[in-house]
């Protein structure tokens, strides 16, 4: 998902601090579904700013020696209709499956058996537990999230049961030796 978006989105609801905007990433557990850092949310922050596609509503002195002073933002006119053509991108963008063990899958056979093991073994006890979170949220926020919010987290537990069952594959393979054997048909130098 796009940095951008996300501030503008959360700003087209209401004015929001940065760390408001952290925290309300937090809560809705965007942070479950999406790789954020805190330094790119305060770097894309002040980019929106430089950019005029939000401003600051109110600069809030705080207490204490050395503190920097809180400032507010909301999103201008230029910021909500960067906000629709980012909006429009995401729908045009062509999804591709992206899990980190794809790329290992062609040379797996030459990895280390017992090692290659346990990190499948990690890798299924990762994603369910990231299922059994999102459907914690679910079952916890359902029905007073937004209606697309909802869908996103059932869109990520669903895409989750698929991982399951193809790491469940994998692990499988590994366990019968299946996954370590070399070609069972001799190709031809052209096919390879």
């Amino acid at each position: 998902m796009s940095m951008r978006l996300l501030i503008l989105g959360l700003l087209m609801e209401c004015e929001r601090h940065p760390y408001d905007i952290r925290q309300t990433i937090k809560y809705r557990n965007w942070n479950e579904c999406f790789k954020l850092r805190d330094g790119s949310l305060y770097y894309a922050v002040d980019q929106l700013h430089k950019d005029g596609l939000i401003e600051a509503a109110e600069v809030v002195s705080v207490p204490g020696d050395n503190r920097p002073d809180k400032t507010i933002y909301r999103i201008t006119e230029a910021g909500k209709a960067s906000f629709q053509d980012l909006l429009h991108a995401e729908f045009k963008q062509n999804s591709y499956p992206q899990h980190p063990l794809f790329l290992t899958m062609p040379f797996i056979r030459h990895g280390d058996p017992v090692k290659v093991e346990a990190l499948i073994v990690k890798q299924l006890a990762d994603c369910e537990a990231r299922i059994e979170r999102m459907i914690a949220v679910l079952q916890l926020k359902e029905g007073v999230i937004p209606r697309g919010s909802e869908l996103m987290i059932r869109g990520f537990i669903q895409f989750g049961e698929t991982e399951k069952q193809w790491l469940t594959e994998v692990l499988d393979a590994a366990r019968s030796g299946a996954l370590f054997a070399e070609h069972v048909k001799t190709m031809k130098q052209d096919d390879r």
